[in-house]
C-alpha cells in the first residue's frame, strides 16, 4: 500500500471496573484526601460512567460513601459545578469543548467541608466532534506543555509558571485562521494574530501564566478562521476551542490525579499523536489504499485470517472458524478450490449478523473496484480469482461484462445454510500466498451488505449492474458513508471523526471477542497533526500515550525521555521502502495550485536522461548519514536500496549485482543533462513532500541545490503537502505533482506486490505518473517505450513462473531494466521504532505483536494487541 511519511459509551463493564477500582483503593486507604472529617465519616470517592466521550454527549458523576444529609459539590474542570446530597450522589453534566479535564468532588456536612477528592482527581478526555460540512471551515486546537520547565504541568503549585504551547492538527481547507485566543481561566486572555505563513502560532509561542491561588482552572484556546467572500459580502467567520483544566495547589488543597494500576491516570483510553498532517484517504476497505487509513480500517474491520502477531507467513481465524487445509477439506488438493466456515455469533456494529452473504458479498465488491482510481488494494485479492486480472485495469469493460460477470459470479461463491464461502482460484495458489490477499483488510475487510444497501451502496446483480457499480470506486464517485463512517465488523467502530485531524474509536458492543483477537475496552483517539513538535509536546506533556512518524532529529530528545523513565522504545526492521517519483506527465494547469511562479513542461521527465541525470545529482551516502541521521545520531534508522524487491522479500538481487545504479555524482550528471537537450531550459517547480516529514523536506532542498548546481536554469524547492491530499492528486492523466516523496509497504511479503504496483503499466503508481508504453511512442521515445514494454513483459513472466529459479531471473531481469529507466530515485529502507509510554505493553505482555513489518512497519497498530496499564 501507498506508504505516507510521515465509542457512543464506555462499555457498563468497564464503567463497572473503574467504579470497583475506585471503590476498593479507597477501602484500602489509598487514596489520601486534603480534608478528612473524624473517624466516623469516611472518605468519598468519584467514578464516571466514562473516562472519554464526546463532546456534546451527557457523562454522569457518582460520589461512593457519602453521608445521606450532606451537600455534595462536583467541580467539572471546565469551570462548571453542581451541587446534589448524599442521598442523590449522582450528577450529569455535558462538556460543550473538547479537551482535557479533571473532576473532584467535595463533601459538606453542617457547613463544613468534610471529604474531599483533591488527591483523587479524575481524568476525562472529551474528544472533538465535528460534522464533516463543517471540518474544512476549523482547527481542531491543540494544548500542551513544556514539561523541562513545568515538569508537573498541568498540576502545580501556586506561584509557579506554567508554560503553555498552543498549536492545532491541520490548517482548515476553506478557510484562513486569523486569531489565536488564549483564556487562562483566571480572568486574564491572550489574543494572537495569526502570522502572514498562516502555519504556525508566533513567536509567542509558549506562552507563560501563573496562578496565585489554588484551585481547578479551565484553559482554552480557540482558533478563529475567516472564508473570505469573493462576492463582495462579508466574510464567514468560524471558531473551535479546546480545554484544559489546570489543577493548582495550595495551603489547604494538594492536587494529585487518581492513579490506577501501572500507574496510570487514564486506562480507558489510548491517545496517539501521528505526524502525519491531513490523516487518512479513506475508510472504506475495498478503496483506501494507503497507510494512514490502513490503521483504522484494520481496527474497525475483520478479516477471514490475520496475520499471528509479527509473523508474516502463519495465521489465526477471526471470522474464520478454522484455517483451511487439505487435511481439514478446505483446500482442494490441487490448491485451487479454498473454503472457509464461518464463525457464528459474530455481529456489525450496528447489531446486524456477519454470515457468509456479507463475506461473500464483500469480495464481490472488491472485484468490481480493482480499476478504481486513485489505484485500490483489490487486485491483491482478483488476481487470484478473475482470469487476466492486473492492478489498475477494471475486470468489467462494456465489451466484456457478461463474461466478466459470470467470471465474478464462479469466482467466490456461498452457501448460507452451511455459512461457508468458497474461492475458486484460476490456477494453483499456495496457502500462504493467497492467505496474505484473504487477511488483508484493504480488499479484503467484511462489511455489512445490508446496510450498504440500505443508504443506497448496494449492488445491482446483473451484467450492467456490475458495470455501472464500478463507478463507485472512483474519486469523486465514493459513498460518503463508507468513507468517513462505515458499520464496522472488526473489534472497534468509529464514535466521532473530523476529517483529516482526529478519529475516536471505542469498543464494537457486539465483537465478542475470538482466540487471539480479545473482546475490547478501550477507547483509541487518534490525532493526525500537522508538525512534529506538536505530536512530540503531546507524547512529552502525557497527552498522548503513542507518537509515530517523528523524524530522526527528535531521536535525541527520545533517548532522554527513556533514560529518565518517560518513553519505550523499541526497534524492529520493516518491508517498506520511500522514494521520490518521477512524474512522466505532469498536469500543468494543475501545477498552478501550488504557486504561479511554478512552470515545467509535462512531458519533461518523460526524457530518460534527464531522470538519470537527476538521479545522480541526489546525495544518497549524506542523506542516509546526516539527513536520516546514522552517523550523525549513532543508529541504524535505514539502509539504502537500489530496485524494489528489497532485502526480507523472495529473489531480493542485491544493488552490487546490477548494473548502472545511480551514486552522486555533479559531473556525470551535468554531462546526462547536457546530452538530454533539456539543459539551460527553465523549468521551476515543487517538489512534494509529506507535511511534517522534516526529514524529506531536507533532503528535498539538499537536492533541489544540487540541480541547480547541475543547471543554474533549474530553480527546485521543497514544500509541504498534507499526505491525503498527495494521494487525491494522484489521478491518472491529471496529476500535477512533477516529483512527490511517497513509499511501498508490503500487502503481501513477495516481489509481485512490489513490482506490479511501482512498475507495471496501470500500476498504484505508474498509472498517475504517465507509465504507458503508448504514450512514450507518441513523444518519439522508441527505444525507451520498447525497454518499458519488455520491462511489464519480465514482470508478467516472473508473477507466473513456475519454479524459484526461472522467478530469481525473471525478477532480476526486470530490476535490471527498471534501474535502467530511472523510474524512481531510491532512498531508504527504514526500521521503525515504537515511542510508547513505560505503561504500554502488548498483548498476553509481548511488544512483538505489534511488530508485524507490514503493519507497524508504518507505524500503524492494531490496538487490540495494546495493553495500557
Amino acid at each position: 500500500m501507498k506508504l505516507g511519511r510521515v465509542r457512543k459509551a464506555i462499555s457498563k463493564a468497564l464503567a463497572a471496573v473503574i467504579i470497583v477500582v475506585i471503590v476498593v483503593a479507597v477501602v484500602a486507604g489509598v487514596v489520601l484526601l486534603t480534608h478528612r472529617s473524624p473517624t466516623t465519616i469516611p472518605p468519598i470517592a468519584v467514578a464516571s460512567t466514562s473516562l472519554t466521550a464526546a463532546a456534546g454527549t451527557p457523562v454522569t458523576f457518582s460520589v461512593y460513601n457519602p453521608v445521606k444529609t450532606a451537600q455534595i459539590t462536583f467541580y467539572f474542570g471546565d469551570g462548571a459545578s453542581a451541587t446534589t446530597n448524599g442521598s442523590s450522589p449522582s450528577v450529569t453534566h455535558v462538556y460543550s469543548i473538547p479537551g482535557h479535564y479533571y473532576v473532584m468532588a467535595e463533601e459538606t456536612l453542617n457547613g463544613k467541608v468534610v471529604s474531599n477528592t483533591t488527591n483523587s482527581l479524575i481524568s476525562l478526555y472529551i474528544t472533538p466532534s465535528v460534522s464533516p460540512s463543517e471540518a474544512p471551515y476549523i482547527s481542531v486546537p491543540v494544548i500542551s506543555f513544556n514539561t523541562t520547565k513545568s515538569p508537573g504541568a498541568p498540576i502545580v503549585k501556586a506561584g509557579e509558571t506554567v508554560y503553555l504551547y498552543g498549536s492545532y492538527l491541520e490548517l482548515p481547507s476553506n478557510t484562513n485562521i486569523t486569531k489565536y485566543v488564549w483564556n487562562f481561566g483566571n480572568g486574564t486572555t491572550y489574543t494572537v494574530a495569526a502570522n502572514s505563513s498562516n502555519d504556525y502560532l508566533p513567536e509567542v509561542n509558549p506562552v507563560a501564566v501563573t496562578y496565585d491561588k489554588p484551585g481547578l482552572y479551565f484553559v482554552t484556546l480557540t482558533i478563529i478562521t475567516e472564508n473570505i467572500s469573493y462576492f463582495g459580502g462579508a466574510p464567514v467567520t468560524y471558531n473551535y476551542s479546546i480545554g484544559q483544566t489546570i489543577a493548582v495547589s495550595g495551603p489547604g488543597m494538594n492536587f494529585a490525579p487518581y492513579t490506577y494500576q501501572g500507574n496510570v491516570t487514564n486506562p480507558g483510553v489510548i491517545t496517539v499523536a501521528e505526524n502525519v498532517a491531513g490523516g487518512p484517504y479513506s475508510f472504506d476497505p475495498q478503496v483506501d489504499y494507503e497507510s494512514v487509513g490502513f490503521e483504522v480500517v484494520s481496527n474497525i474491520f475483520a478479516t477471514l485470517l490475520v496475520y499471528n502477531g509479527s509473523s508474516t507467513t502463519s495465521f489465526i481465524p477471526f471470522v474464520a472458524t478454522e484455517i483451511p487445509t487439505t487435511s481439514n477439506g478446505g483446500i482442494s488438493n490441487d490448491y485451487t478450490t479454498y473454503t472457509f466456515h464461518i464463525r457464528q455469533g459474530l455481529r456489525f456494529s450496528n447489531g446486524d449478523n456477519l454470515t457468509a452473504y456479507d463475506v461473500w458479498y464483500t469480495m464481490i465488491r472488491d472485484m468490481l473496484f480493482v480499476g478504481g482510481t486513485p489505484g485500490t488494494p483489490d487486485w491483491i485479492l482478483a488476481q487470484y480469482l478473475i482470469p487476466g486480472a492486473t492492478i489498475g485495469v477494471p475486470v468489467v469493460t462494456q465489451s466484456n461484462m457478461n463474461q466478466s460477470f459470470q467470471e465474478i459470479m464462479s469466482a467466490v461463491t456461498y452457501n448460507n445454510a452451511t455459512q461457508t464461502v468458497t474461492f475458486h482460484l484460476v490456477k494453483p495458489t499456495p496457502p500462504q500466498l493467497f492467505f496474505t490477499a484473504i487477511a488483508d483488510p484493504l480488499g479484503a475487510g467484511i462489511i455489512d451488505a445490508q446496510w450498504l444497501q440500505s443508504i443506497g451502496g448496494g449492488i445491482t446483480f446483473t451484467p450492467q449492474g456490475f458495470l455501472n457499480y464500478e463507478q463507485y470506486g472512483n474519486e469523486g464517485h465514493y459513498i460518503a458513508q463508507m468513507q468517513n463512517d462505515p458499520v464496522s465488523s472488526g473489534p472497534y467502530m468509529i464514535q466521532s471523526y473530523v476529517p483529516g485531524q482526529s478519529v475516536t474509536l471505542v469498543p464494537n458492543p457486539y465483537f465478542p471477542g475470538v482466540p487471539g483477537i480479545p473482546k475490547v475496552n478501550d477507547t483509541v483517539v487518534i490525532e493526525w497533526v500537522k508538525d512534529p513538535e506538536t505530536a512530540y509536546n503531546l507524547f512529552q506533556s502525557g497527552l498522548a500515550d503513542i507518537v509515530t512518524q517523528l523524524p530522526t532529529n527528535f531521536f535525541p530528545l527520545l533517548k532522554q525521555s527513556e533514560a529518565q523513565g518517560q518513553a519505550s522504545l523499541y526497534s524492529f526492521p520493516t518491508l517498506s521502502e520511500f522514494f521520490f517519483v518521477f512524474n512522466i506527465n505532469i498536469s500543468e494547469s494543475g501545477l498552478k495550485q501550488f504557486g504561479a511562479q511554478y512552470h515545467i513542461p509535462s512531458d519533461y521527465f518523460a526524457n530518460l536522461l534527464v531522470r538519470e541525470a537527476f538521479a545522480y545529482a541526489f546525495n544518497y551516502s549524506n542523506y542516509i548519514n546526516d539527513i536520516v541521521g546514522n552517523q550523525k545520531y549513532g543508529f541504524d534508522f535505514a539502509s539504502p536500496y537500489a530496485g524494489v524487491i528489497i532485502p526480507g522479500l523472495p529473489y531480493y538481487t542485491p544493488p552490487s549485482q546490477l548494473q548502472g545504479v545511480p551514486t552522486f555524482n555533479l559531473t556525470y550528471a551535468t554531462e546526462l543533462m547536457k546530452e538530454s537537450g533539456e539543459y539551460n531550459v527553465s523549468v521551476n517547480f515543487p517538489i512534494i513532500v509529506s507535511s511534517g516529514d522534516t526529514v524529506d523536506y531536507a533532503a528535498a532542498n539538499m537536492w533541489a541545490a544540487a540541480l541547480h548546481q547541475m543547471d543554474p536554469n533549474i530553480q527546485a524547492s521543497a514544500t509541504y503537502l498534507p499526505f491525503s491530499t498527495i494521494i487525491a492528486d494522484e489521478i491518472p492523466g491529471d496529476n500535477p505533482m512533477p516529483i512527490y516523496y511517497l513509499g511501498w509497504i508490503a500487502d503481501y511479503p513477495y516481489p509481485s506486490d512490489f513490482v506490479n504496483a511501482m512498475y507495471l503499466e496501470n500500476g498504484t503508481y505508474p498509472a498517475p505518473d504517465g507509465w504507458t508504453v503508448q504514450y512514450l511512442q507518441s513523444l518519439g521515445y522508441n527505444n525507451e517505450a520498447a525497454l518499458y514494454n519488455q520491462l511489464n513483459n519480465l514482470i508478467e513472466q516472473a508473477d507466473n513462473a513456475t519454479n524459484a529459479a526461472q522467478a530469481t531471473q525473471l525478477y532480476k531481469q526486470a530490476e535490471q531494466i527498471a534501474i535502467q529507466l530511472y523510474m524512481y530515485v531510491y532512498t531508504q529502507q527504514p526500521n521503525y521504532f515504537w515511542v510508547v509510554k513505560p505503561y504500554m505493553t502488548g498483548y498476553h505482555g509481548q511488544i512483538s505483536y505489534e511488530e508485524n513489518p507490514m503493519i507497524g512497519g508504518a507505524g500503524d497498530s492494531l490496538y487490540y494487541w495494546w495493553v495500557k496499564g
